[in-house]
């Protein structure tokens, strides 16, 4: 059998499973070999010693797990509270024999396990209600959940992209077949039933509390919105894909619930960008209040998971509850001044489009430098090292838009996939905060600096261990300064500053201009 180990954080990887092995697994059965032999580069077994943290609670993870042998437990953070001696400590630097994570014995007791190997995924040993993936588990009546063979957890998290919401660690020693978000994808455009296997799943355990931490639907009332979620159609595209097309009827209205949708209208023969909508927001309200065809057209610009809410429904939502007949309204009256703005100036067009090549929608916090006030003094990097003990954390070099110079800088992004498959988790989002930081327990495998789609984490050899490795580093919002980072406080012309690309007044002002 194949050993799958991470060696002092770098991945030492057998082969791949064969594509006999691959197709011996009751999760995989029935699949072709010309798909199995796509899936194969995406698939891992590994070997997990009893202790093993498997998943973290906070971390965003890339992968489902399908456990081949053993059981695992599923630790929530209100049962680590209530027991005292309960630690799920930072991963260590590891070596071999150490295939996944930290020992977490301590949080483990002896209870006799009844788990049966026909047990439904995720299911509690005793009790109601479990939730994975997400927002904090919803349980009812236990705070052990233990999942044996045959069964599969962490595919929502990996598709729709959202943190972890409990630790998994081995019960006992396992055996677990790792598949990667590209695999998943695979399996669920080959598969009808393997996606109506996980959207069943996500409907059961998130859709809920999804629908009722966005704003549009605080308001509305449980039954409701248990009612919406079985109502509802979970659509998925693929990155270029269309949703919809300007002129098309519009019978619906779309909740984007993982990727990011652009906004597009035609003006003559030109495809304007109009804007952008992301995890949490929605779309099509415009049509529907009119009672028009679409004035625009959406289409993927990543993978896109979309919650598709039925005219019927919308317009009941609407009548039911006021407020966010309100909200929704508010939303009309930007977008439709978000058109107007494009066709009167398209540079505010191209710069949206910009904002999606280079990926500054995802930023929670990017710098920007006026290269029209700019004295290039390098002030904003000195600020940097001396706040930092001598290392910039960024560089002044990067994408030129107009007058405005994008440096190599972290974006602090809202779905960070640099945090996928840290090691040591030494690259955290900060408390409860947007920043996302490197701590010490860096090791300088590289993990993250490979992963950031905009090259923004930064190698810096240091010794380590007596070892000469590549430390990454990155900006951290040091906010060293009256709560302003080091680079936007010392910029002695206020050329530097901090935008979120989630409101683009300010930079649309000046392209407007």
């Amino acid at each position: 059998m194949q050993k799958f180990i991470k060696a002092l954080g770098v991945y030492q990887e057998a082969p791949p499973p064969s594509i006999e092995e691959l197709a011996a697994y009751p999760v995989l059965r029935g699949y072709d070999a010309a798909l199995l032999k796509r899936i194969q580069p995406h698939a891992l077994l590994m070997k997990v010693d009893k202790g093993d943290l498997i998943l973290r609670e906070g971390e965003y993870g890339d992968s489902a797990y399908y456990i081949v042998d053993g059981t695992v437990e599923v630790v929530l953070p209100h049962a680590i509270k209530r027991r005292p001696t309960a630690e799920i400590p930072t991963r260590p630097t590891r070596s071999k024999g150490s295939p996944i994570g930290a020992r977490a014995e301590s949080i483990l007791d002896e209870r006799k396990l009844s788990p049966g190997a026909g047990q439904m995924p995720g299911r509690p040993v005793r009790g109601d209600t479990v939730i994975l993936t997400t927002l904090p588990a919803d349980i009812v009546g236990t705070d052990r959940i233990f999942l044996a063979k045959g069964e599969i957890f962490g595919e929502i998290s990996a598709l729709s992209r959202y943190p972890q919401s409990a630790n998994v660690v081995a019960h006992t020693d396992c055996v677990i077949l790792q598949l990667r978000v590209q695999a998943l994808r695979m399996i669920q455009k080959k598969s009808p039933e393997f996606k109506e296997f996980v959207d069943q799943r996500y409907r059961q355990r998130s859709l809920s509390n999804h629908l009722m931490n966005v704003r549009l639907f605080a308001d509305c009332d449980a039954p409701f919105i248990k009612e919406l979620t079985q109502r509802v159609q979970l659509l998925s595209f693929e990155p270029g894909e269309s949703i919809v097309k300007q002129g098309d009827p519009a019978d619906a209205f779309f909740l984007v619930r993982s990727g990011f949708v652009k906004v597009s209208q035609k003006v003559g023969e030109v495809d304007l960008t109009i804007s952008y909508v992301a995890k949490g927001e929605y779309c099509g309200e415009i049509a529907l209040l009119f009672d028009e065809p679409w004035i625009f057209s959406l289409t993927a610009y990543d993978h896109a998971d979309i919650v598709k809410v039925s005219r019927d429904d919308f317009q009941r939502m609407m009548k039911e509850h006021p407020a966010i007949e309100r909200d929704v309204w508010e939303v009309t009256v930007s977008r439709l001044k978000d058109r107007g703005r494009v066709a009167r100036t398209p540079g505010a067009s191209a710069f949206l489009q910009m904002a999606l090549d280079e990926g500054l929608i995802h930023g929670n916090s990017i710098l920007l430098i006026d290269l029209d006030t700019c004295t290039r003094c390098d002030d904003c990097v000195r600020g940097c090292q001396s706040t930092h003990e001598g290392t910039p954390r960024f560089i002044r070099e990067g994408t030129k838009y107009q007058n405005f110079l994008i440096p190599t800088a972290c974006y602090h992004c809202t779905d960070p996939v640099c945090m996928i498959g840290c090691p040591t988790g030494a690259i955290t989002r900060v408390g409860a905060g947007l920043q996302v930081a490197i701590s010490d327990a860096c090791i300088g495998c590289g993990n993250c600096a490979n992963r950031c789609p905009w090259g923004n984490i930064i190698p810096v050899p240091e010794t380590k261990e007596g070892k000469l490795v590549n430390i990454s580093t990155k900006c951290d919002l040091c906010e060293a300064h009256d709560g302003r980072p080091a680079c936007v406080y010392n910029c002695p012309n206020g050329s530097a500053m901090r935008i979120s690309f989630k409101d683009l007044d300010t930079i649309m002002g000046q392209i407007d201009s």
